[in-house]
């Protein structure tokens, strides 16, 4: 081998020796630990714990940033010192769940705290502040992310079928698997996954209307005059009109009460409520006089006089709303009273209670502690 040759050789040997250094440490990982401790990582090294934790892409995470914003994403990607994104489908409004989501970008010193689900059925959450962390990142030849996983299910008739993406969830307990159907994210239990619902709403001339007296949960879908609730729903999930005088049971509904007393605390930043009440899904109605020993929840209009022991949790409020523990309303026209909590996006009139809050309101709250977009108050606030 002459001169020549010897030092074209060497030149390639040098730069694909570069290369596959550069190669090695070309991707970054993010980790959090407590500050002023060594990172020490559990097996499961994506739980928070007591010491570190790294942040997994093609996982999902509930965060709250410190200006109080709380988020739901999937992590697509971490590189150029930042966490890169999309929203989650529960955060996006209705009329962007179809369209692809835009990958957006976020910094690790912005974040306050992870949250993450305990129990699913109470909606209790606990939390890692990341407060007291340091974020690292950290170059490495491989990147921290879960495997994508994908599932076909076949129609009924095996006319069609339907892939979904089985999306790591991170949770108190771990990682569960979630899925996205028609804008809505469900666990996945394993197994087929359901079917989605058929249209099962009645077409206009096949409502069915009683008089008198009658009951809920029913087939009726128009009820004039008197109605015994266990529950003011109707049984096929169909449109439930009533008008005159509802009167409850709600037991579940006092279950849920009691339990809704341990988020007290949560949903109450007024940056985290959406500014429109979206009313497309609201078919129950109930007009005239209503009283439930539990409460009434659900895509629900209430117009007139509805009295509640536990609590109400309802789309629309016109006219008097008395509720013993909370009122949970996204818009409100009239008066709001309870012992504890109001809390709204839109309203007009008169919140009373112990807190209020409302973030579009056009009216007066009376309370210890008083929240609308103009100002925080004790006691008593305004806003027109």
């Amino acid at each position: 081998m002459n001169a020549r040759s010897t030092v074209v050789f060497f030149l390639l040997f040098l730069n694909s020796a570069i290369h596959s250094y550069g190669q090695q440490d070309s991707i970054q990982n993010l980790y959090f630990v407590k500050k002023g401790e060594t990172a020490l990582f559990a097996e499961n090294d994506y739980q928070p714990g007591k010491n570190a934790f790294y942040v997994y892409r093609n996982c999902i995470y509930n965060l709250v940033m410190k200006n109080k914003k709380e988020i739901t994403i999937k992590v697509v990607d971490i590189r150029n010192d930042s966490i890169y994104y999309v929203t989650w489908v529960s955060q996006r409004p209705p009329e962007y769940v179809n369209r692809p989501a835009d990958t957006l970008a976020l910094h690790p010193s912005q974040l306050k705290k992870v949250r993450m689900i305990g129990d699913r059925i109470l909606g209790l959450m606990s939390g890692h502040s990341l407060l007291d962390d340091d974020h690292v990142f950290q170059l490495s030849d491989s990147a921290k992310a879960f495997p994508k996983i994908v599932k076909t299910q076949l129609a009924p008739d095996s006319s069609y079928s339907i892939t979904y993406e089985l999306v790591p969830y991170l949770t108190a307990q771990g990682i569960n698997r979630v899925y996205e159907r028609s804008g809505r994210a469900y666990y996945y239990e394993g197994g087929p996954i359901p079917q989605a619902r058929k249209d099962s709403v009645k077409k206009k001339t096949e409502l069915e209307t009683r008089k008198g007296v009658w009951f809920t949960p029913s087939n009726a879908n128009n009820i004039n005059g008197l109605n015994l609730a266990l529950e003011t729903m109707s049984l096929d999930n169909g449109p439930l009109t009533i008008k005159g005088v509802n009167i409850s049971a709600g037991a579940l509904s006092m279950f849920l009460s009691v339990y809704s007393m341990m988020a007290i605390g949560q949903g109450n930043a007024l940056i985290n409520m959406a500014d429109t009440v979206d009313k497309s899904k609201m078919e129950t109605s109930v007009r005239g006089f209503s009283v439930s020993a539990g409460g009434i929840f659900g895509e629900t209009e209430l117009k007139g006089v509805s009295i509640n022991g536990g609590m109400c949790g309802v789309t629309s409020v016109k006219g008097l709303l008395i509720t013993g523990l909370q009122n949970l309303t996204e818009e409100f026209y009239g008066v709001e009273i309870t012992a504890i909590r109001n809390r709204s996006i839109k309203g007009g009139g008169l919140q009373v209670g112990l807190f209020n809050i409302c973030k579009h309101l056009k009216g007066v709250q009376i309370g210890l502690w008083n929240v609308n977009s103009k100002r925080k108050l004790p006691l008593i606030n305004w806003s027109f």
